[in-house]
């Protein structure tokens, strides 16, 4: 199983020099660390262990000005190589990178007392007893301590043995999930082209694979290729979680990459600029970089994440101030955003004192501005239960579903892995095309939709029905909190049309075209609305055959134009008059009487004229014509040069 390997530790406590013991390499590459014999930034090598396994090695610095660096150095650290020099024993580094791997959340460690040469027996012991006194409480309290000399060699195969039998303690991290490399280094090779390093976060990837380069300071998300993949100089055909990876990139220069930028699945295409949280505080300790007073709500500090960093603003779930040592539920509010995902760790530190203050663990990204703070809400998500994290973000009053990618990309879960968990709740949750839905929920819209149809019905006893698209606004959007129409289409596009399906193959609806009503409704117009549908329909009983027009009807001057316009659009949809063209209308009574006295000439005729249709109908030769062309397109009749036969139908 791959893993990586972490030092930590205060400044010249031989972490470089350890490294050299144990793999040869020297992670120094810098001239200027060379001539200042310190770490400024961070070195990479690799450990072949004794079963075979190799192990990748990340080295950062020890000075509290280079702490950006070790930070961006411990992501995905699996091992710890706590590095404590025996003259100089516990130092303020060695507090605060001790602070950083707790947050981290960084339980498997071995602590490395170096320069053992330079310290009798009596010292390695009293800086032995201070080391297990400063781990007892801490999630590295049962890591073994060890003695070595990288000068003499002394303990360094030991060291070895151990780190093999503490690598199988290292439990594997799951596959699924979005890809995603946080960059620590860019550069060009000769023959190559950019090569950019780093420990894969989350997910796997190919060679040839096609992935997204999320740039912070080019605020970009560019496409580019992965021309080769190497993992300690081997050449890979992919690469996963947990590895340490060289990956040679196409289409992009070097230059355009730094440190912070992160490579991603395609399918990673939003990033996340609120995300709800467990935070946790430092306690209050001894020396002068200690947490000084509770942090308060709204209070601006740095995050540090993966390799990236950002000003954000917290923002507590249910306290005003959290004090040292304190856990809280809360948000963050980050300036930039990132590509953060559920289970990410993260540290905290106070710019204006330059001091890791605290850290903690993405719950939800993409998270909504929350009106009320609900605890209980934060409890759930804080649950390693995915089941119940999914029924619990279905549960949300103010939406009808979330989309299948949407969800991924709130737990970050592979495609398969986030079906198969549906799978397991089927008696729950409904995938309705590609919308997650609570069963529960889907019950609720279908009766909502039923008793709006039979409230129109009561409130418009003379139409026939109801609109798609008006159920959508009206009973759908209802349930979305007042999202507007474009945006609930966009993504429950899906939803209404299978749940109005079910309705009507149940019987509980009926469907004519586009319009819904209930079984046993039958459109009649009641009181104002009749009196106006009769005068309407004398109207057209007086004109034949000859077409009326919306002018004709509005000039009735005992009603409101507005109320003539409704009723008139409900005879209609009703299919009691009909639109010839826009405008000119017809009673459907007469535009069937027109259709037997055209199809009965024809069969005897074989064709008609349209100035013998006009003389047939006794109507002008303008609405003849267009009475025809109503019957071509109802493809009753095909015209044939002047003439009008019969169209062929199928049998």
């Amino acid at each position: 199983m791959p893993f990586i390997i972490g030092t930590a530790g205060h400044i010249d406590h031989g972490k470089t020099s350890l490294i050299k013991a144990l793999t040869g390499m020297d992670t120094d590459r810098l001239k200027e660390e060379k001539e200042r014999g310190i770490s400024i930034d961070l070195g990479f090598a690799y450990l072949d262990l004794p079963d075979g396994a190799k192990a990748g090695i990340v080295d950062v610095p020890g000075h509290e000005r280079f702490i950006k660096n070790m930070l961006a150095g411990a992501t995905g650290i699996d091992l710890v190589l706590f590095v404590i020099a025996a003259d100089d024993g516990i130092m303020p580094q060695t507090r605060e990178h001790l602070d950083i791997m707790r947050l981290l959340g960084i339980s498997n460690g071995i602590f490395v007392i170096t320069k053992m040469d330079l310290a009798d027996e009596s010292r390695i012991s009293k800086v032995t007893a201070a080391v297990k006194e400063l781990i007892k409480d801490t999630c590295l309290k049962d890591s073994p301590i060890i003695p070595v000399s990288a000068a003499t060699g002394f303990g360094i195969d030991n060291l070895k043995k151990l780190i093999s039998t503490e690598a199988q303690k290292v439990l594997s991290k799951p596959e699924g999930g979005f890809f995603r490399l946080p960059i620590d280094r860019s550069f060009s090779i000769k023959g190559f082209g950019t090569v950019v390093t780093g420990a894969v976060a989350s997910g796997r990837i190919r060679k040839n694979d096609e992935v997204v380069l999320i740039s912070k300071r080019q605020n970009i998300q560019k496409k580019v290729k992965i021309r080769g993949i190497q993992s300690h100089f081997n050449a890979l055909d992919t690469v996963g979680v947990g590895q340490r990876a060289a990956i040679n990139l196409s289409g992009i220069s070097p230059a355009d990459i730094e440190r912070g930028d992160l490579l991603a699945s395609p399918d990673l295409d939003a990033v996340s600029s609120r995300v709800d949280v467990c935070l946790e505080f430092l306690p209050a300790g001894t020396d002068f970089k200690s947490v000084p007073r509770p942090v308060k709500n709204h209070s601006v500090l740095k995050l540090h994440h993966m390799t990236g960093e950002t000003l954000v603003q917290v923002l507590f779930a249910d306290v005003q101030e959290a004090g040292p040592g304190i856990k809280v539920f809360g948000q963050m509010r980050l300036k930039e955003p990132m590509a953060m995902l559920r289970g990410d760790r993260f540290i905290l530190r106070n710019p204006s004192i330059n001091a890791t203050i605290g850290g903690g663990r993405v719950l939800l990204p993409y998270a909504k501005k929350r009106k009320s703070a609900d605890v209980e809400q934060y409890r759930i998500l804080n649950s390693q239960d995915m089941k119940m994290v999914v029924i619990s973000l279905l549960s949300n009053k103010d939406i009808v579903g979330i989309d299948m990618h949407e969800m991924r990309l709130m737990l970050n879960l592979s495609d398969k892995g986030l079906k198969d968990l549906i799978t397991s709740e089927m008696e729950t949750i409904v995938l309705i095309g590609e919308q997650l839905l609570l069963r529960e929920r889907v019950k609720e819209i279908e009766e909502r939709i039923i008793e709006f149809i039979k409230k129109y019905h009561i409130e418009r006893p003379g139409d026939v029905g109801v609109d798609e698209d008006y159920i959508i606004k009206e009973v759908i959007s209802h349930g979305m909190g007042g999202t507007d129409l474009e945006k609930i289409e966009l993504r429950i596009k899906s939803v209404p049309g299978t749940i109005l399906d079910s309705l009507v193959n149940s019987g509980r609806i009926a469907k004519t075209g586009n319009v819904f009503c209930l079984p046993s409704h039958k459109p009649e117009a009641k009181g104002k609305e009749k009196e106006i549908e009769n005068g309407i329909l004398s109207m057209f009983s007086t004109q034949g055959f000859n077409p009326i027009k919306m002018d004709e009807i509005l000039c009735r001057p005992s009603h409101r134009e507005e109320d003539i316009k409704k009723v008139f659009q409900l005879l209609i949809k009703r299919g009691i008059v009909v639109k010839v063209t826009e405008d000119s209308c017809i009673s459907k009574k007469k535009l069937d009487e027109a259709k037997d006295k055209l199809t009965g000439w024809i069969a005897d005729k074989g064709k008609i004229k349209a100035a013998e249709f006009r003389d047939i109908l006794g109507c002008g030769r303008k609405f003849a014509i267009e009475l025809l062309e109503h019957f071509d397109k109802e493809k009753v009749t095909l015209r044939s040069g002047d003439y009008r036969i019969l169209r062929k139908t199928e049998k």
